[in-house]
């Protein structure tokens, strides 16, 4: 059998993700599989622009993201602009198509956009003959998701299936599977937290694409607020803020852990009370098998502000929209340890765990096996 595709685009973590923890799942069945960047195909130039400048304007650039979000949240039919962004897409992915049309793999997973139009374009083409399965890694629907030849969506809330529906796609074309996540993340739903939980109120922020200024004002406001907790800050590869925090004081009532990059955050969101975030779809379904309260602050224009209204409307997390807001909510589920369990359960409720076989189970059956 022709390996299974999963094509993902390095335009934040979250889509490789999702693709890495299906790739995890098919190997664990022994289903061959190659898992590719489809800025890979492209030029250095256009990669940089797509994946780099994306990083920089969703960390520093919200109005930027605002107006590129709506201005692509459009119907390709009514749509000059976006008719000309694909076009320009398409002539900047032509190894991509290359290699598809020589390969022809059966199926192809995209868990991006991009690649989903590329290879509905391919299959209108009669450049590739195999299935192709999209996956939403956000709790809203932008609707550059949508492609006509599209053989199946999966999806992580009711609220995206109801975009779906309502922008003309099948009802059996999609499956209520919740993104993907890593099984590690997923073992978590079954995990006795209190067997490895301690006394102390605990907080996780996860600040690796949060400005500098925001994360100093949250933990200078956590220092100064009087309470007495556990606060470990996983930095990740942001040697400027390790650096500014390692220079503030830390007071005694305040065990305080600054990580950089971990490989195991699946562990420190098991043993939180309280994670601040911003609120990715991938972050946002890792959370919710950890059962971990989210505090969301400085989420992306739209498609982050979409996960935290989302969030919200299920009382399954707090969306922070300053620094102030974010001490005050941490004070009130401090001392409101029964709000923080209702949070917690309607997080679960969430819950996915089970995701990636989904996927795998549809993948499966469309080889046949």
């Amino acid at each position: 059998m022709r390996p299974v595709h999963l094509v993902y685009v390095s335009a934040g973590g979250g889509h490789r993700a999702a693709a890495r923890a299906v790739q995890e799942e098919l190997d664990a069945r022994k289903i061959p599989n190659v898992m590719m960047d489809l800025l890979d195909f492209s030029s250095d130039l256009f990669k940089w622009s797509y994946s780099d400048v994306y990083a920089f304007v969703s960390e520093h650039a919200h109005i930027a993201c605002k107006v590129m979000y709506e201005l692509t949240d459009q119907d390709r039919e009514e749509s000059a602009v976006l008719r000309l962004l694909e076009k320009i897409n398409m002539e900047n992915v032509k190894k991509f198509m290359r290699y598809l049309t020589e390969n022809q793999p059966d199926v192809c997973v995209g868990t991006h956009f991009f690649p989903l139009s590329v290879l509905s374009h391919m299959k209108e083409q009669g450049l590739y003959r195999g299935k192709i399965y999209g996956i939403v890694t956000d709790y809203g629907l932008h609707r550059m998701w949508i492609s006509q030849f599209v053989d199946s969506y999966f999806v992580g809330g009711a609220s995206v299936k109801e975009d779906l529906l309502q922008a003309g796609i099948p009802e059996h074309k999609i499956i209520m599977s919740g993104i993907p996540v890593m099984k590690r993340y997923g073992e978590l739903y079954h995990r006795d937290r209190q067997r490895y939980k301690s006394n102390e109120f605990s907080i996780l922020f996860v600040a690796s694409s949060v400005p500098n200024s925001l994360v100093l004002d949250i933990f200078e406001g956590v220092i100064e607020s009087g309470m007495s907790l556990s606060l470990s800050i996983v930095a990740g590869r942001n040697e400027d803020l390790i650096e500014q925090l390692e220079r503030i004081t830390i007071p005694s009532r305040v065990k305080f852990q600054l990580l950089g990059f971990v490989e195991n955050l699946y562990d420190y969101m098991a043993e939180a009370d309280v994670m601040i975030t911003k609120p990715g779809g991938l972050t946002v379904s890792e959370a919710f098998c950890a059962g971990a309260p989210l505090l969301m602050i400085n989420p992306i224009p739209k498609q982050e502000i979409n996960n935290a209204k989302y969030i919200e409307s299920h009382n399954a997390g707090i969306w922070a929209r300053s620094a102030s807001e974010a001490i005050h909510h941490l004070r009130d589920l401090y001392s409101s340890p029964e709000k923080l369990q209702i949070i917690r359960a309607n997080a679960r409720e969430l819950a996915f765990p089970h995701a990636a076989k989904a996927v795998a189970d549809a993948v499966l059956s469309a080889l046949n096996i």
